[in-house]
């Protein structure tokens, strides 16, 4: 079976790190509280900054490196590859201006675990696409919309 995985939220704790050093930019160095919504997927969008200030977080903070593996992810990524399935980064890992290495950091990074995938898609900006050009089964994504799109045209 072709399965998809998506890097940052499922393979590394990146969201996580991100969306503390946006509580702390926001507390800290804005100087304020301004969060919109704790329930927005992506941490640009849960605050009330202007466009200057999510320039300055992310030429700050968009290409980190002090990330690690989430709990398991190495263990299921073998797993599911000693089984026989075909396993395709779709990551959007890459996209965002401000994030100028952030491919190799994750490539780096996943050398590093001795990690190997298939194929690689990065910069993705449509993964709907991607998943049906590639015949893809499953779909691993944190972000409930993307999952949902994926869902309403048949990837599982």
């Amino acid at each position: 079976m072709k399965i998809g995985i998506d890097l940052d939220g499922v393979v590394f704790n990146t969201e996580m790190l991100w969306s503390t050093y946006a509580e702390l930019y926001d507390c800290i160095e804005l100087n304020r509280n301004s969060v919109i919504t704790k329930e927005e997927p992506r941490f640009q969008e849960r605050y009330d900054w202007s466009d200057k200030d999510k320039e300055a977080f992310l030429d700050k903070y968009a290409d980190i490196t002090e990330f690690d593996m989430m709990p398991g992810a190495k263990q299921v990524i073998n797993m599911l590859k000693e089984e026989g399935h075909e396993l395709v980064v779709i990551t959007a890992r890459g996209a965002i201006s401000n994030q100028k290495e952030g491919a190799s950091i994750a490539a780096q990074k996943l050398e590093t675990e001795g990690i190997k995938f298939d194929k690689y898609y990065w910069k993705v900006e449509d993964k709907l696409q991607i998943c049906q050009n590639e015949n893809i089964a499953i779909m691993i994504d944190d972000d409930w919309r993307i999952i949902k799109k994926l869902s309403d045209n048949k990837i599982k």
